[in-house]
């Protein structure tokens, strides 16, 4: 049960976020209890953003500078279809969403509802927690792409290892620290929602998100391996029931690389599956192909925009924040919740996003991790089947080095 611990303590924190934003301001012995959810929803907040700027730039750079320095064409084409698979996900994630609220835009009216909202007391222990030299996120984005590009083009490794520190630290500080205090955030902005009196009509949108997300998410695969099939001229639907032991694995444990080796195990049984390209692209794709995740981010942020100042993003910051989420989520952390927490500072420095939006991103995403993981790791297949077909006749011996000295750790 401890790949289902993230999601326990964050759905305890929902709920005892909701029973004091509800009932803590009823009675004079529990208003203290509002003011712990001001100071922690403050504390954390200012924590979270401190590491906001690391993650963006080591995060963009690292990941640009990687796909472009990495030799050979086998590792490049998979690489590239992985990017391109999230940026098409993506789009189709929210071309459905807005679609979905063209039709249906009595959804997002009822859920902004017509509530005179309460405020919550102000904050006693008034504690900030400011980033040295305080970029913003919009600077640390053009900063990521910049030096990305830059070591592309020098093959700056003193500076690219330095950057890499940087992100793998940030990954574990994402790991050890913020994510154990994201039940505890989240609990404190549900409590500020629901104190302000509309919470109800918001958990019923999110509710119908995440039956789409999830019917979305298996429409997905089916055209990722119709992809597949048209490319190889096979009928790849017998490789999506060969690959269902590696869904529901990933499903259980919430985590591509932990799932990795059922995932390969499986693909070696694909017609036709080259043993030395399925040990290449199936280690390689369970930390780069990240598509059902980043579609899911994607659906979320609209649904949330809708849920918090009724309007869609616009159109030009929408495909900014696709084609910059496709970069993050190729190099996101192997943890999970780590590709929403990747995504924080996009979400926050393109599409403007603020405490309570990022709280309802957070439970939306969280709540159905396990359904995206599981996306991602049975897309791999669909993947492999492709680089098969175009690299098969590879020699093993010229495989086997690039997925040693060159495939993300």
């Amino acid at each position: 049960m401890k790949q289902y611990s993230l999601i326990v303590k964050l759905i305890l924190g929902i709920i005892i976020g909701l029973l004091v934003g509800l009932y803590a301001g009823n009675w004079a012995a529990t208003k203290w209890l509002l003011y712990v959810v001001v100071f922690c929803k403050s504390i954390f907040k200012d924590l979270i953003q401190f590491f906001l700027p690391l993650i963006m730039i080591s995060f963009v750079s690292v990941g640009i500078a990687e796909m472009g320095q990495k030799a050979g064409k086998l590792l490049k084409f998979t690489v590239s279809i992985s990017y391109v698979y999230t940026i098409i996900a993506c789009a189709l994630g929210a071309i459905v969403i807005l679609t979905f609220f063209g039709l249906f835009p009595s959804i997002a009216d009822v859920a902004m509802g017509d509530i005179k909202a309460q405020k919550l007391p102000p904050n006693i222990v008034n504690i900030k927690i400011p980033f040295p030299l305080a970029p913003s996120l919009i600077t640390s984005i053009v900063l990521g792409f910049v030096l990305g590009i830059g070591m592309t083009w020098t093959k700056a490794d003193a500076l690219m290892k330095i950057l890499r520190d940087i992100r793998d630290i940030s990954g574990m500080m994402i790991q050890k620290v913020i994510i154990p205090i994201i039940p505890i955030y989240i609990g404190s902005v549900f409590a500020q929602i629901a104190y302000k009196g509309d919470i109800w009509p918001k958990m019923k949108v999110l509710g119908i998100m995440l039956v789409i997300i999830v019917v979305l998410q298996w429409i997905w695969l089916f055209i990722q391996y119709s992809a597949a099939g048209i490319y190889t001229k096979q009928n790849t639907y017998p490789a999506i029931i060969t690959m269902i032991p590696a869904y529901f694995t990933a499903f259980g444990t919430t985590s591509s690389a932990v799932s990795m080796p059922v995932s390969l195990a499986r693909g070696k049984l694909i017609n036709g599956m080259k043993e030395h390209i399925a040990n290449f692209v199936f280690p390689l794709c369970s930390q780069t192909h990240l598509s059902g995740a980043a579609m899911t981010i994607t659906i979320s942020a609209i649904t949330v925009s809708m849920l918090t100042v009724n309007a869609a993003p616009g159109l030009i910051s929408l495909i900014l924040f696709i084609l910059i989420l496709g970069v993050i989520e190729v190099g996101a952390v192997g943890v999970p919740g780590g590709s929403i927490m990747a995504a924080w500072p996009v979400l926050v420095g393109v599409l403007g996003f603020q405490e309570q939006a990022m709280g309802l991103m957070f439970a939306l995403f969280l709540i159905q991790d396990s359904f995206g993981t599981a996306a991602n790791i049975t897309g791999d297949a669909s993947i492999a089947m492709i680089v098969n077909k175009k690299f098969g006749d590879l020699a093993e011996e010229s495989v086997e080095p690039a997925a040693r000295g060159e495939a993300p750790a």
